[in-house]
């Protein structure tokens, strides 16, 4: 699949403006923070996102430790591990990112860094 065909979940620590961004770009997107489901456990909103076959997008590092040091199951994951998360920031690095043509699978967890860019399959 590709970024483009993607559903997304935002975290709750995830700005409604990149929120609004993504939704610009014609993305179908779930915000934890609109649904009201602030301080759901991460697991949870795991296996919400697997059923739902949306990836998680986060600046929260235990979405990752829960799917490799716990084998929780995910369907994707972009972890957004950036210095400057100010919202003009996330959104020139996520306009980035939805520019690749890369193929994904489910189970892919993407490391989004200042300079560089990681996609593991678990």
């Amino acid at each position: 699949m590709k970024i483009r065909d993607l559903k997304f979940l935002t975290d709750e620590n995830i700005s409604p403006k990149v929120v609004s961004f993504l939704r610009q770009k014609g993305f179908d997107i779930t915000d934890v923070k609109e649904e009201r489901w602030h301080g759901t456990e991460d697991k949870r909103l795991m296996e919400m996102a697997y059923k739902e076959k949306m990836f998680i997008i986060t600046h929260d590092v235990d979405f990752g430790t829960l799917a490799i040091n716990e084998g929780v199951s995910f369907y994707g994951i972009i972890y957004l591990r950036l210095k400057n998360v100010k919202v003009s920031n996330v959104i020139n690095v996520l306009e980035k990112l939805l520019m690749l043509d890369t193929d994904l699978q489910e189970g892919a967890l993407i490391v989004v860094e200042d300079a560089r860019l990681r996609i593991r399959t678990i």
